[in-house]
């Protein structure tokens, strides 16, 4: 259903009783990337999944920063009566699980990132970024989803992916040719890496216990999650073999299990 909040409207869709666990996905998805993970619980859960800003049903309502996000994130979550609530992002939501954390502690129980960051650290590398994510917003607008996603799909980040079944990157390429050209790149232009607030910094202050997920294969997050478990006080550091950048598709099993557990311990 719509949720709206300062004149904005989010797609939410919430299912299940006991401890609230928000779900965020990455650039280019929606609702539908948690699909596999919450059949595979065993728990039952409170789950909450939101279309991000520009993506899928919640689609272009307008350039917003993360920090932006985040206060509609937390209003919402007022409204709907959710007092403390564990998050769990990949990649772009991990950013977004992180920056909500940082940014609103007091709400926040657990954390749980996989293949997330917290950011670039230096201004030049954040302003090489921001002129490679507006490139980016150019050419989804320019060239339409379809071609968008043909060379998103094939990036090195997403190697790993050949190795899925022909039905997941069936469903995948769904959910991302889906998309609206418009929102991506406001999403891009808001909420992109090199746009975001670096937070290296600021992994001192979370106080919520991190558990922290990477595929063996993905070895650039896999550096930036083993700096980041130095630098958070009660983190938890998992990596699964045999696989890249999206664990939750390459080994939902095995993903969910980790999930599960650490949410329920």
């Amino acid at each position: 259903m719509y949720k709206k909040i300062r004149g904005r409207k989010y797609w939410v869709e919430e299912e299940g009783e006991g401890p609230v666990l928000l779900m965020l996905h990455g650039f280019t998805g929606s609702t539908l990337t948690f699909e596999e993970i919450i059949e595979q619980f065993n728990t039952t859960f409170r789950v909450v999944r939101i279309d991000l800003p520009g993506h899928a049903r919640t689609g272009a309502i307008g350039v917003l920063t993360m920090e932006q996000f985040c206060r509609d994130l937390k209003d919402l979550l007022m409204q709907m009566n959710v007092d403390k609530v564990s998050l769990l992002g990949y990649s772009m939501g991990g950013r977004t699980a992180l920056s909500f954390s940082i940014l609103y502690p007091e709400l926040v129980d657990k954390l749980i990132l996989e293949s997330a960051s917290p950011g670039l650290q230096s201004s030049e590398d954040q302003l090489a970024r921001q002129a490679k994510d507006e490139g980016l917003a150019r050419k989804v607008a320019e060239e339409g989803i379809e071609s968008f996603v043909t060379m998103w799909e094939n990036i090195p980040l997403f190697r790993t992916q050949v190795n899925l079944s022909a039905e997941a990157k069936r469903k995948l390429r769904e959910e991302r040719t889906k998309q609206d050209p418009k929102g991506l790149s406001e999403s891009l232009i808001g909420m992109g890496t090199g746009k975001q607030p670096s937070w290296w910094d600021r992994l001192g202050t979370v106080s919520a216990d991190v558990l922290l997920i990477t595929g063996a294969e993905d070895h650039k997050f896999h550096r930036i999650n083993e700096h980041m478990t130095k630098e958070l006080p009660n983190a938890k550091w998992v990596t699964i073999d045999n696989a890249g950048h999206t664990v939750h598709l390459e080994e939902p099993r095995i993903f969910a299990k980790i999930v599960e557990d650490f949410m329920i311990q």
